[in-house]
């Protein structure tokens, strides 16, 4: 008989990686697909195939998309939020960041901010709690304290 699907632990060992890895990108939302049956995590083996010819390369330029190039502004979440002004959670907490709908990239393992794209994802929650009767600030880049307030009360 032959198997459809592994556990965690046989795919590690098949890439050489921990099982934790494999928990963390789970909870990242990265690698391949993968099905649960009680508490046992199992990944169909045609999942895997497909993850795996989709990390195949001709050469290291492949990897380099648009948004990855060299023309973008890529910074750090720190970089990001002294930037716009913003506290650092927004940018750091993944779930806070999905139900924020901040735009990012993964540079590897690091998630990297596109500074044009988060000026402009901050300009238009700023307006949408505008449009929304809260009182939120005119200028977006001015240092004004209620700015973590009116960003905190749009809803996810």
């Amino acid at each position: 008989m032959q198997k459809i699907a592994i556990n965690e632990i046989e795919l590690a060992q098949r890439w050489g990686i921990s099982p934790k890895t494999l928990q963390r990108w789970r909870s990242e939302g990265r690698g391949p697909r993968y099905f649960k049956l009680s508490k046992r995590v199992c990944y169909p083996l045609d999942q895997i195939l497909a993850f795996e010819n989709g990390a195949l390369y001709e050469s290291t330029s492949e990897r380099c998309t648009a948004r990855d190039s060299v023309d973008a502004k890529l910074v750090s979440a720190r970089e990001a939020a002294a930037a716009i002004n913003l506290p650092m959670y927004l940018l750091t907490h993944p779930k806070v960041r999905q139900s924020m709908g901040v735009p990012f990239v993964y540079v590897g393992k690091l998630v990297r901010f596109n500074l044009d794209e988060v000026t402009e994802w901050a300009h238009r929650c700023a307006s949408e709690v505008d449009d929304q009767g809260f009182d939120a600030p005119q200028n977006f880049d001015s240092g004004s304290g209620t700015r973590v307030q009116t960003i905190a009360k749009i809803p996810a």
